[in-house]
């Protein structure tokens, strides 16, 4: 199976995607984070309706994962942050990546500047109990702040020995389904 994906890796095409967390990731060499929405951050809990905590940060992450599949990510770069992430607007499969994780109730608007695009997705996942609005959680920003890193700079956690099979199961994925695309292209 691998002399099979071998001749995709060497093809200039969609790099596979690397999560950090709900609402950033990497294509390759370049990081982004989705423009206009705040996930969960990696290790916050959120409680439930029982006020239990659960990981809705590890669970933000999975739903983005499960967002995107194995389509290829197209981004729109907007702007870049302080951490030199390119903000910027996200796709795959024709979903817009932020309005998605805002509907399934795993991130938070962004209230900064102006109207959002997404507000009505967020008014109907806390509508429905969705994800984080399901029980009690911290506002992602609120949490950071709480929680600060031990440097701007800090280096993002390494992934579990679950998070990095994953991933490259899903590389595995993209680069044979990148291979057998023309097979079926007609």
């Amino acid at each position: 199976m691998l002399a099979l994906i071998m001749p995709a890796t060497g093809q200039r095409g969609p790099q596979p995607v690397h999560l950090s967390d709900g609402d950033s990731f990497s294509l390759g060499r370049e990081r982004y984070r989705l423009q206009g929405i705040d996930a969960p951050e990696l290790h916050q809990e959120c409680k439930d309706t029982s006020g239990r905590p659960w990981p809705c940060g590890i669970r933000a992450r999975s739903e983005l994962r499960r967002i995107i599949g194995t389509d290829p990510v197209q981004c729109r770069v907007v702007s870049t942050d302080r951490y030199g992430r390119n903000i910027a607007v996200c796709e795959a499969g024709g979903r817009d990546l932020a309005e998605e994780m805002v509907r399934a109730g795993f991130a938070t608007v962004l209230e900064r500047r102006g109207s959002s695009p997404y507000r009505s997705a967020q008014a109907e996942a806390r509508a429905d109990k969705r994800g984080i609005w399901a029980g009690s959680f911290e506002t992602p920003g609120d949490w950071r702040r709480s929680n600060p890193r031990s440097g701007d700079d800090a280096a993002p956690p390494s992934p579990s020995p679950r998070d990095w099979l994953a991933n490259k199961a899903a590389e595995l994925w993209q680069a044979l389904m990148d291979w057998l695309r023309p097979f079926f292209a007609g």
